[in-house]
């Protein structure tokens, strides 16, 4: 397999870029209709400008397997609107000339020569190489299902030329189109007519989604009734729903990822970030890498939501401190009012604070700095496992969009578009690294970088909030056996105590009870503070974790066999995306109402 040449931000060849970008796959007819083609090209430009309007800030890309007709024709569109395109050959390049005529073959070598063209030619998989290496002739169709699947994994939206019939030809463009909608699958090959019907609701995003521009091939007339494009969804077995506008969902997402971006860019213009970690720079010298496995993509979109995330956080934190503190002075205010004087400025007091707590509760809700440190921890901790399980080799095995979908987070409101960022971020070539013999120092490099600093840094934590926990509960045994105390005295020595002035116009047994009540105040307050930083959830969230990687770090120290070593890893990807979530999902339930069923 060539290394990829050709590169632009945020694909090897390049340093990678801040912007998360949103890809769209394409799939197509090889043999269109020669007198079809200007309208398919007018469709593809109104496209184009559809999404760009939508996301002004954003980067937009097209990944594409170059064939001859639609694939050709996209990628020439979309480099003269100034998107940059994922040329994905799904053969070396010589082998591939042979499916081209010379005409397409020489606009192919044209397109790929542009600087704002990467190209990859994708490595067969080990199981259709004869014992030489060589392709077994007729596996040929196997390597068109391998780019399919990289269309799948990489693609926020599909587009697709397509005449609406069906057909099995493995990597052909229904053959894309069903397995992207999920209608197909190796299990259910899907036999009988497609069945078109019209969008009764406006679709779910939620689920993938196909641009069809009905097109007319040299061979035949369009399927369906419909000749102008629609949008797409799986709704059963070839049953295929159509809409004409664009889901409100999907454009509520695209709307959330051009906000990620621009905010992104916004702060880092303006030096609010600090400076972003770096998985990649604490690796060990000697760590195998490939620039096939992307992995600076992957840490620089780590860098960027870890780094939100913790500007968001210390604003959500500050926000608990300064309510806590009004919660308090407020109590204050009223003992003070009560057991000590009766002074109107104290009442004035209570009222200001009170006011104004609720003024800034109003003002700042609609900043949602708590949801956005939610959202951008979740995603960079599935950066972080998605860094090392591609590192690993593995990370095709952990479908980290399934796993999001299982938890049910991408429901919460500002979660449902982080799928689009892990698109871009998925595996061209995953039968890469099945050939580079590095196996063995990959999985030293992991256990050493992940699971042992990863056990190192929960087992820290866990007993960090231990002990935290055992001076709560020490205040609070004290507040108790105060409270006690002064309540044995005011009832043993009452007369005395009442009788006996600290002051002029306060008696011991006012500044004993006001003693108890600030006492009381004080750990209430406390108690409210760790209730919203949710203390106990992060201690059952890191004994977990610290769990999970302890039966990781005990099973490798026992395991030689590279496959079930490989199992191990994979396992362990599962359950901590799975416990990031379910923190994330609670945490999420103490400032915000659950999403709705509907």
């Amino acid at each position: 397999m060539a290394e990829p040449r050709g590169g632009f931000a945020g694909l090897p060849g390049k340093k990678p870029s801040g912007n998360s970008p949103f890809i769209v796959g394409v799939s197509g007819h090889r043999d269109l209709d020669p007198d079809d083609v200007p309208r398919l090209r007018d469709a593809v430009g109104d496209f184009v400008h559809q999404l760009k309007s939508h996301l002004p800030d954003t980067e937009l890309r097209v990944i594409v397997g170059m064939a001859a007709g639609a694939d050709l024709l996209v990628a020439q569109a979309a480099l003269d609107l100034g998107v940059a395109v994922e040329a994905v050959l799904p053969m070396e390049l010589d082998q591939y000339a042979a499916d081209f005529n010379p005409e397409s073959l020489a606009l192919l070598r044209q397109l790929l020569a542009r600087p704002d063209v990467h190209c990859v030619e994708l490595t067969p998989p080990a199981h259709i190489l004869d014992e030489r290496g060589a392709v077994i002739p007729d596996k040929r169709d196997a390597m068109y299902a391998n780019l399919t699947a990289v269309l799948i994994r990489r693609s926020g939206l599909l587009l697709a030329l397509w005449d609406g019939n069906l057909s099995h030809l493995p990597g052909g463009t229904a053959d894309t189109v069903l397995r992207y909608l999920g209608v197909r699958t190796d299990e259910t090959p899907g036999d009988g007519p497609i069945v078109f019907a019209e969008a009764s609701q406006d679709m779910d995003a939620a689920e993938r989604l196909v641009y069809w521009t009905p097109s007319t091939r040299s061979s035949g007339a369009i399927a369906a009734s419909a000749t102008e494009p629609r949008f797409l969804r799986g709704i059963g077995d070839n049953a295929l729903e159509m809409q004409r506008a664009m889901p409100a969902q999907l454009s509520h997402q695209l709307a959330l990822l051009n906000h990620y971006n621009r905010e992104y860019q916004e702060l880092l213009l303006a030096g609010r970030l600090g400076q972003p970690d770096s998985l990649l720079a604490a690796l060990p010298a000697d760590a195998p890498l490939r620039q096939s496995m992307m992995l600076e993509d992957i840490d620089a979109q780590y860098g960027k939501a870890d780094g939100l995330a913790i500007h968001y956080q210390l604003r959500s934190d500050r926000l608990f401190y300064l309510f806590g503190l009004m919660a308090f002075t407020m109590g204050l205010a009223y003992l003070a009012y009560e057991k000590l004087t009766e002074s109107r400025l104290l009442l004035l007091a209570y009222v200001f604070i009170l006011l104004s707590s609720l003024g800034l509760y109003y003002l700042l809700r609609r900043r949602r700095w708590f949801a956005k440190h939610l959202t951008y921890r979740a995603l960079a901790e599935t950066m972080r496992a998605k860094f090392y399980l591609r590192l690993a080799g593995v990370d095709h095995r952990v479908d980290a969009l399934a796993v999001l979908a299982m938890s049910g987070i991408d429901r919460f409101q500002g979660f449902d578009w982080i799928g689009y960022v892990l698109n871009g971020v998925e595996a061209m070539d995953i039968h890469a690294a099945e050939r580079d013999g590095a196996e063995a120092a990959r999985s030293r490099c992991v256990e050493q970088s992940w699971i042992e600093s990863q056990h190192h840094y929960f087992a820290s934590k866990v007993e960090q909030l231990e002990r935290s926990s055992r001076r709560v509960r020490m205040l609070r045994d004290t507040v108790f056996v105060v409270i006690l105390v002064v309540i044995v005295a005011l009832f043993l020595f009452g007369d005395p105590i009442h009788r006996y002035h600290v002051s002029e116009s306060v008696t011991l047994s006012n500044l004993l009870t006001f003693c108890m009540g600030f006492l009381a105040v004080l750990l209430g307050v406390w108690e409210l503070h760790q209730d919203k930083m949710a203390t106990r959830e992060l201690l059952w969230q890191y004994r977990n974790q610290l769990n999970h990687f302890s039966r990781a770090r005990t099973q490798l120290s026992r395991i030689t066999q590279p496959s079930r070593r490989s199992d191990v890893l994979v396992e362990l990807g599962r359950d901590s995306l799975m416990e990031s979530y379910l923190w994330t999902i609670h945490r999420y339930h103490r400032e915000h109402e659950p999403p709705s069923g509907g």
